[in-house]
């Protein structure tokens, strides 16, 4: 039975699966199908990713049994039919915006879902009121939503701590100059809260984009921190922008070779 369930998720192909599937292509009983996927667990064969869902290890993802190379598709699985995109650090590494390889796969939800351990990665899942806009990728033949570039940054500015700072974020504006697009980010900014727009005019200021940070409106009323992931000591601030400013040009600006 257990060569007949291996022999299945072979020929169909099939790295993720159900309990029901399983069940299916073995033609046996609720027992005889829970045994089968015990006794493979032992093996490494299979990995519970979530109840009833599990994770087929070819024998090519070594002895330890982990297969890590389809995180986004094992992320679409733990979520199921709700809406979600991939987003934050994982995004912006799917985009080429940053060369950091994330260790943690970052899931936009609608809704609180604890955080779960699974084929040697951790997925996290933000809730979010608003989505904003999604792009559709294909990996392996499945379709995969993600956060837009320009959604992405968005994000970014608004949760910096999911992307490794602030800083990361404008490396990452910075790295994708010639894909994004700047009319279409500064809307999402003008219809965000005002945090993020000081943030982003800021950046954009940093990095010589005054063009694009003159199309920002609106007046700023209270501070905001910069980056609220860094401690809260105040350098300056920024009144143009709304901005307590926790952090020198310098270090906002490390990843570029001149300051």
């Amino acid at each position: 039975m257990e060569t007949k369930l291996l022999f299945w998720l072979e020929e169909n192909e099939k790295s993720i699966f159900t309990f029901a599937q399983a069940r299916a292509a073995i033609g046996g009983t609720v027992a005889s199908a829970k045994n089968v996927l015990k006794r493979l667990k032992k093996k490494k064969r299979v990995i519970p990713l979530q109840k009833g869902i599990y994770l087929f290890a070819p024998l090519k993802s070594g002895k330890e049994g982990y297969w890590s190379e389809d995180a986004f598709l094992v992320a679409k699985q733990l979520v199921g039919k709700e809406n979600y995109y991939i987003g934050f650090l994982s995004a912006m590494n799917h985009y080429g915006m940053t060369e950091q390889i994330p260790v943690i796969v970052h899931v936009v939800l609608t809704r609180q879902k604890k955080p779960i351990n699974a084929v040697g990665a951790k997925f996290v899942f933000t809730k979010k009121k608003e989505f904003g806009e999604i792009t559709v990728e294909k990996i392996s033949g499945e379709e995969i939503a993600f956060s837009s570039r320009e959604q992405t940054i968005i994000d970014g500015l608004a949760f910096p701590q999911y992307c490794l700072g602030i800083s990361e974020v404008a490396k990452a504006l910075n790295a994708s100059r010639k894909t994004l697009d700047f009319e279409k980010l500064l809307e999402m900014a003008n219809k965000a809260k005002a945090a993020v727009k000081g943030r982003l005019g800021y950046i954009l200021e940093q990095l010589g984009l005054n063009p694009h940070a003159k199309k920002l409106e609106g007046k700023f009323a209270g501070f905001a921190w910069l980056d609220p992931h860094l401690a809260k000591k105040t350098l300056s601030y920024s009144k143009k922008w709304g901005l307590k400013i926790n952090m020198t040009e310098r270090e906002l600006l490390d990843f570029l070779e001149v300051h």
